[in-house]
């Protein structure tokens, strides 16, 4: 039976058409695989394709992770977990953490639209226009205002086929696991050419640091500019849902549940309970260094506003609140100018902060995910903002520090999942993102992830003056009398680079399984 995309709230275990749903996708769109080793193997197939078929048949039988799997196992250690809680006794407990049941192995496998063509199913593959495409196309690098593909790493610029991303918590299985994947595309086809080639990798590792930058392994993850990651995510689950809602007191303030049409399409290739997602990848460089320059301007320009003459590390924590939309902690600065808050906060929505004098509008949350604000400023319902949301699945990479050496490369293999490239992750990019004018004329860009124009240098954008306050101050730009409760003449980024991209499609498990039939092509 057909399941509806548009419900939220699921509950595999109560429903047989969500089960059996679950287990013809893939893991990794509904929800996080949640492990902190993983290698990422970008794949070029060179054998034939009833060999290349075979090898996908292969890897679903084997080794893919199906969101079913995914869940149960979930549930598993959620159960156990909730057990471990109730011990009394702190060595017990101690020890019962320890042997906590772990998800072992996960394996995503995505193909390219060139992958799609290789194997000769293009008459199977999805129809985003953008996937269509790939990442490489010249339409796509305007849009985004990414570098020429000649300036990518090498490994980006070839041809690439497929993404097989490996994650596991223990470091030995992962590289058994990435070693036996590697062995089987060493197999031949019948004129004994080898199925394919892993032609470039990437190692991914979940940042697990202090507030300090030490490593902890009860630490949440942080990304390299210091801050804790993954806090806001759409959520699927009903058990997600109702924990989240739980760690709130039961008061929703901001609703993260969304339909399973947000990130899955039923698969055209696959079968009648497969379903799949696009995911849009990106290596992107984080500039720790440029991050601090402008953090530090920003934070000068409000200690001198208040009347001191150096600026304090409250300041600093301030300016890099304004610039991400939450202190390093997850603290939503929205809510308060200083860090603090004990649980990771979701819950909140900027319906109180129209003008931007506590969260400004081009802080990167508030860019990529408006929480009503275009509601509130453009009278757009706030479903449709909602929809616009992305799934992300991204970890970093790079030296686990947050002071790296100007030689480091560190920063994000990101992964997002969704349903439609064109009009989710392109579009927060382009229209939300990288767009001066949203929500307001004059806001500026997202100043972490956004490009300007060739050619151009960054305006600056529209920094608080005064936490909270709407007092305006009177001055002259170029012979005009401007009032602003803003601070003028900050620019700061862009902050990362584009090293590489492609857009991929997770397609169903049935699907994989079929590429390897005769009948396939």
């Amino acid at each position: 039976m057909p399941i509806n995309l548009m419900q939220t709230s699921i509950a595999p275990q109560a429903s047989a058409s969500l089960t059996a749903a679950l287990a013809d996708t893939q893991g990794n769109i509904l929800k996080s695989h949640g492990r902190d080793h993983s290698e990422h193997l970008f794949v070029r197939f060179t054998g034939d394709p009833a060999a290349c078929g075979g090898w996908l048949a292969m890897m679903a039988d084997t080794h893919v992770t199906t969101a079913l799997e995914q869940f149960e196992a979930s549930l598993a250690r959620a159960e156990a977990a909730a057990v471990v809680e109730g011990i009394l006794d702190p060595r017990a407990k101690a020890r019962a953490i320890t042997i906590l049941p772990d998800g072992g192995a996960f394996v995503n496998l995505a193909l390219s639209a060139a992958g799609y063509r290789a194997l000769g199913l293009a008459d199977r593959m999805p129809d985003d226009p953008s996937f269509l495409l790939g990442s490489k196309d010249a339409s796509i690098l305007a849009k985004l205002r990414d570098p020429a593909v000649e300036e990518w790493e090498a490994g980006y610029q070839g041809e690439l086929h497929a993404l097989v991303l490996v994650a596991d918590d223990d470091a030995e299985n992962l590289a058994a696991t990435v070693a036996a994947i590697e062995a089987s595309l060493a197999g031949t086809d019948s004129a004994g050419t080898p199925i394919g080639e892993v032609a470039h990798r990437e190692t991914g590792v979940a940042m697990r640091l202090d507030d300090d930058g030490r490593p902890l392994a009860s630490a949440p993850v942080r990304e390299h500019f210091g801050f804790v990651d993954g806090i806001s995510q759409p959520l699927f689950f009903a058990s997600d849902i109702a924990e989240a809602r739980r760690r709130n007191g039961g008061i929703d303030g901001y609703d993260s549940s969304a339909p399973l049409a947000l990130v899955l399409i039923k698969d055209p290739g696959g079968g009648p309970d497969g379903h799949g997602s696009y995911f849009a990848y990106r290596k992107l460089r984080q500039d720790v260094a440029a991050f601090k320059d402008g953090r530090r301007r920003v934070a000068e320009a409000i200690a001198l506003e208040a009347g001191r003459e150096e600026a304090t590390p409250a300041d600093e924590e301030l300016a890099g609140a304004y610039m991400v939309g939450r202190f390093r902690d997850g603290t939503p600065v929205v809510v308060q100018d200083v860090p603090g808050w004990t649980t990771l906060p979701n819950n909140f929505t900027y319906d109180g902060d129209a003008d931007g004098v506590r969260c400004p509008l081009h802080a990167h949350i508030r860019k990529v995910n408006p929480r009503g604000d275009t509601r509130a400023q453009l009278g757009i319902p706030l479903g449709g903002s909602q929809a616009r949301r992305i799934a992300r699945r991204g970890v970093s990479f790079g030296p686990q520090t947050l002071d790296p050496a100007p030689e480091d490369e560190v920063g994000l293999l990101f992964l997002s999942a969704q349903a439609s490239i064109v009009d989710q992750f392109e579009f927060t990019q382009v229209s939300w993102s990288g767009f001066p004018d949203f929500l307001r004329p004059g806001v500026g860009l997202d100043p972490l992830i956004s490009q300007p124009p060739p050619g151009t240098e960054p305006a600056p954008q529209a920094w608080p003056r005064d936490y909270g306050s709407h007092d305006q101050i009177v001055f002259e730009d170029e012979g005009n009398v401007v009032i602003s409760p803003y601070l003028q003449d900050i620019s700061v980024g862009p902050l990362v680079t584009v090293r590489g991209a492609e857009y991929f499609f997770a397609p169903s498990p049935s699907f994989l399984r079929s590429a390897g039939s005769a009948e396939a092509g």
